[in-house]
C-alpha cells in the first residue's frame, strides 16, 4: 500500500489539473469547430437563403428556434465561417474561446444585449407609471396638508419624466 505523502498528493493534484486544462482546452476548441461547421453548412445554402428573402422569411431565426439556440449565435456562426473559412488562420490558434471570438472578431468588443420591442415598451410603461405614482404621492401629501410641498422632489420627478420622453420619443405606445 502506498503511503500518502505530501509529494504524492502534490503530484496527484498536478496530474488532475493537467487533465482538466487539457479537457477544457479540447472542449472549447470543439465548440468553436462546431459553430464554424454550422456556419459553413448554412453558407452552403446561400441560394435558398436568397430565395427566402424574397418571401420575407427569416430562415436564420427559424433555424435558431429549431436548434434551441439564440438567433444571434447562429448569425455569429455564419459570420465566423464567412470571415474565417480556414480555422488555422485564427491569430490565437486553438487557444481561444467562442466568447473571445465573438468579442474580438465578430463585434466591436461588446456583446450587445438584444431587447425585444415589446419588452422595451413594457419597461418604458413601468418607468412612466412609477414616475407618475411618485408625482401623485408628492402632490397628495400637499393636498392632505401633511407637509409643505417639497418643490425639489416634484421638479426632479418632472425632470425624470422629461428625460424618459426624450429617450423614448419614437417609442410611444
Amino acid at each position: 500500500m502506498t503511503e500518502i505523502t505530501e509529494s504524492w498528493y502534490n503530484q496527484l493534484i498536478e496530474d488532475l489539473q493537467d487533465l482538466l486544462v487539457e479537457t477544457e482546452f479540447t472542449s472549447r476548441w470543439t465548440l468553436i469547430e462546431g459553430y464554424h461547421s454550422l456556419g459553413s453548412r448554412i453558407l452552403q445554402e446561400n441560394e435558398n437563403f436568397e430565395r427566402s428573402k424574397i418571401y420575407n422569411q427569416d430562415i436564420v431565426q427559424r433555424i435558431a428556434n429549431s436548434l434551441g439556440r439564440k438567433t444571434r449565435t447562429i448569425y455569429y456562426a455564419i459570420q465566423f465561417a464567412r470571415e474565417y473559412p480556414n480555422l488555422n488562420l485564427l491569430p490565437e490558434g486553438k487557444n481561444i474561446s467562442w466568447h473571445h471570438i465573438i468579442n474580438k472578431y465578430l463585434t466591436d468588443g461588446t456583446e450587445k444585449k438584444v431587447i425585444k420591442k415589446a419588452d422595451l415598451h413594457r419597461m418604458i410603461k413601468e418607468i412612466r407609471e412609477l414616475l407618475e405614482t411618485e408625482l401623485k404621492k408628492e402632490l397628495q401629501s400637499v393636498n392632505n396638508g401633511e407637509i409643505a410641498i417639497n418643490k425639489s422632489n416634484v421638479e426632479f420627478i418632472r425632470y425624470l419624466q422629461d428625460q424618459v420622453n426624450k429617450i423614448t420619443g419614437g417609442l410611444n405606445e
